[in-house]
């Protein structure tokens, strides 16, 4: 048997598992989140070995970015799936006098989670646990970049659920590319830009829905009267989190001409606090994901004026953390970094800098420092992104009661928290009308009624 065949047999024991109606149950989902986050802590030490094997990352960063973040979401979704799955009354009009109107939460069914390298385990599972708590059964494809966290990952799910409730298949291409290729109930991928528009292409074929959690360039604008050590600080801890490989990370920074010397001098002090002057010799410093990835970031710093950094390390596949001045029209100025490189543009006229990011695609995130209120509402309200942040980066992505998402190029649909929940729920309208009363308004012949229905609905 092929992987294909084995990925339909698969599929068939997970649809008769869903129609067994067991997921619907409240109480199972609680326990299937508590075996998984009993798991999770169970393997604590091969979660942080794994993800330091895969992306260098330390056991600090890794329960930052990863762990931490995964267990605080099952804890938010077993407190309050009973709430959440509860049928919602809402009010019903007069037309339908004695009928109950509610709004009732159901799972969509299968569910496929097609999931990233650079934040490899938080980006497979938070996905889960919301598709989990609202009822579905779930297939995980992973990232084949990732293969030390991938085994871990399918160690703790086989541990928590049956194949037939949750899986996980490999990565190959040919799989991967069969896989977008099926009848699904609900797709949510996490990737680029250019991978989303053919998996939303190939869903549109069947009418399956998507969430696609994508990335884009995300600007940072710091204004003259920024507090200057706390903003290089928060950038450059944003920017190279993760070595830069993260979709929320600034990608460009917008700084008044007035203050760039003094932001620049900062941020290249902040660097070499958080780093140390070589950061490639840093064990906390991670690593490009593959040789391809390393080329690809190199190559972009060459033939550039570097403010600080550039120095590589192929054999260690460590790019430092790099500052380089740049112009709009720039090569890499035209597509997501993806990387520990963090170009930056002067500017004199705010209008200017709201015009040039509105004149390209969504980002995912705006990241905007000042105290002028004045200026703060005009960054919020004059541009479109996923999510705007004042005076910080980043940080709204742990923030469970906010939706995370982007708009546009960087993704559709919304997730974490209760957003979560209600993403991988079909909010399904449900009305009960009482067979005492029997409006005729409905009913023809219509003569004299429509005055009658106007005001109805007026």
């Amino acid at each position: 048997m092929n992987s294909i065949e084995k990925i339909e047999a698969l599929r068939k024991k997970q649809s008769s598992f869903f129609s067994s109606g067991k997921t619907k149950n409240i109480r199972f989902r609680k326990e299937s989140l508590r075996r998984l986050k009993n798991s999770i802590i169970k393997h604590d030490k091969e979660i942080r070995d794994a993800l330091h094997s895969d992306l260098n990352k330390s056991s600090f960063e890794t329960y930052a970015t990863e762990t931490g973040l995964v267990l605080n979401e099952i804890n938010s979704h077993i407190r309050n799936i009973s709430k959440w799955a509860k049928p919602k009354t809402v009010w019903t009009p007069l037309f339908a006098m004695l009928s109950r109107s509610m709004i009732m939460p159901e799972p969509y069914g299968q569910v496929l989670i097609i999931s990233p390298w650079n934040f490899p385990f938080q980006l497979a599972l938070i996905p889960l646990i919301g598709a989990v708590a609202a009822g579905n059964v779930a297939v995980i494809r992973q990232s084949r970049y990732s293969p030390n966290t991938n085994a871990i990952i399918r160690k703790i799910l086989d541990e928590s659920f049956t194949e037939d409730h949750v899986a996980v298949i490999n990565s190959d291409i040919e799989t991967a590319n069969a896989v977008i290729r099926l009848k699904w109930d609900l797709i949510f991928f996490t990737g680029s830009t250019k991978v989303g528009k053919l998996i939303y292409s190939e869903a549109a074929l069947k009418l399956t829905p998507v969430i696609l959690e994508l990335g884009g360039k995300n600007p940072v604008i710091a204004e003259e009267d920024v507090k200057i050590r706390v903003t290089a600080r928060r950038i450059i801890w944003g920017k190279f989190t993760n070595a830069g490989q993260s979709c929320v990370a600034p990608d460009y920074l917008f700084v008044n001409e007035k203050v760039k010397g003094q932001l620049i001098a900062a941020m290249k002090e902040e660097i070499i606090k958080m780093f140390d002057a070589s950061p490639s010799e840093n064990p906390d410093y991670p690593k490009i994901i593959s040789g391809t990835a390393f080329d690809r970031i190199a190559a972009r710093i060459e033939n550039v004026k570097i403010l600080y950094g550039g120095r590589c390390n192929k054999e260690k596949q460590s790019v430092e953390p790099t500052l380089i001045e740049s112009q709009l029209n720039d090569p890499i100025m035209q597509e997501e970094i993806f990387g520990p490189i963090l170009p930056v543009i002067g500017y004199n006229n705010l209008s200017e800098v709201i015009h040039y990011i509105n004149s390209k695609g969504k980002p995912l995130a705006i990241y905007y420092f000042s105290e002028n209120r004045a200026k703060q509402r005009r960054v919020i309200s004059e541009t479109s992104s996923g999510a705007c942040l004042i005076n910080d980066v980043v940080i709204h992505f742990a923030n469970k009661n906010l939706p995370f998402g982007g708009v546009g190029d960087s993704g559709t649909g919304r997730y974490h928290g209760k957003e979560s929940f209600k993403a991988f729920s079909n909010r399904k309208a449900v009305m009960k009308t009482s067979r005492i009363i029997d409006v005729p308004l409905k009913y023809p012949p219509f003569k004299k009624k429509e005055q009658i229905l106007r005001w109805f609905l007026r």
